[in-house]
């Protein structure tokens, strides 16, 4: 009987670690986790739902922001687990003016960074996309991009701007997300 309520216990607590606990990942100046290609991957794994969703973000990007409100509507009606993905400098007075323009209108927003790269070259989200976008999408580093993930890891989805077809205005993105991000996803 004691033997039970150990394996029991030691269940419980594997549980209660987050997810991001449970990929290893670490805190950038803002306390909010860092994030690459593979910790994408592995925060979909460790998820309990059947799909994990990105969508890029940085404060300057205006379609970001007139698509941040339909992307959190997403997480309202689907089982998902949703992220926003925050892509300046992970010191970066931008990433601070970000994060505040998501937690204002959305408090309990998991936000995540695209880590910095060792060399500055300037390609860090052009190289992210690169190695995020499966060999059947064209790569294009725009941002506000949604980025689907089931829970084995896998890249469903990577949205672009052409995928905008029928509404070429960029400021509303309604048709592509349900024209193609809402049929990969579990309604709750």
């Amino acid at each position: 009987m004691k033997k039970l309520f150990i394996l029991v216990g030691i269940m419980i607590a594997q549980n209660v670690f987050s997810q991001e606990e449970k990929c290893g990942l670490k805190k950038s100046d803002f306390d909010i986790y860092k994030v690459g290609t593979e910790d994408l991957k592995c925060l979909a794994k460790n998820s309990d739902k059947r799909n994990t969703i990105f969508f890029t973000f940085a404060g300057w990007c205006e379609p970001c922001l007139y698509h941040l409100p339909n992307f959190k509507k997403i997480e309202k009606e689907y089982n998902v687990d949703s992220y926003v993905l925050l892509m300046d400098n992970e010191g970066s007075e931008r990433t601070k003016i970000a994060m505040d323009y998501v937690l204002k209108d959305y408090p309990d927003a998991k936000i995540v960074i695209l880590k910095d790269r060792e060399k500055k070259n300037g390609r860090k989200y052009k190289d992210f996309v690169k190695e995020i976008t499966p060999s059947q999408y064209e790569v294009i580093p725009d941002m506000s991009k949604y980025i689907v993930l089931n829970n084995s890891g896998e890249v469903q989805l990577v949205t672009n701007w052409k995928d905008n077809k029928e509404y070429p205005q960029w400021k509303d993105d309604t048709s592509t997300i349900k024209r193609i991000v809402l049929p990969l996803l579990e309604k709750k």
